[in-house]
């Protein structure tokens, strides 16, 4: 038997904790909902446990890019990516002036990645 899937762009939109969002320690803590390749990189889109406020809007679904800060962080605790489920804690622990000229702040970030034990070839650690 065929099945149908619908979906809209609106549905599964949720707005992005850009680098000015963060300040040292600011911090999100969710569940990996989905990912999806940009422009830029990778972009993670997590269920909070706790709101966050953006613009005046209180946000339980976010959206965070593929920002230098983070994607180190992440490495640093081997992971090369993160997947769908994933339970992530990201607190900003400072702001790296910009080392060029031109080039914007850097949030730094530490990160804490909980993940079920089930092996995923595709998400391995960095070796």
């Amino acid at each position: 038997m065929a099945k149908t899937f619908r979906g809209k762009t609106e549905d599964a939109e949720a707005p992005f904790l850009s680098a000015e969002f963060w300040k040292p320690g600011v911090r999100a803590a969710g569940v990996v909902e989905r990912t999806f390749e940009s422009q830029n990189g990778r972009c993670y889109v997590l269920r909070l446990i706790t709101p966050v406020e953006v613009a005046g809007e209180k946000l339980d679904e976010v959206t965070i890019g593929n920002l230098t800060g983070f994607r180190m962080a992440c490495q640093a605790a081997g992971l090369s990516d993160l997947r769908v489920g994933d339970q992530l804690v990201v607190e900003c622990t400072a702001i790296e002036s910009a080392k060029k000229k031109g080039m914007s702040p850097r949030p730094n970030f530490a990160v804490e990645v909980t993940r079920d034990d089930k092996p995923d070839e595709e998400f391995a650690p960095l070796d």
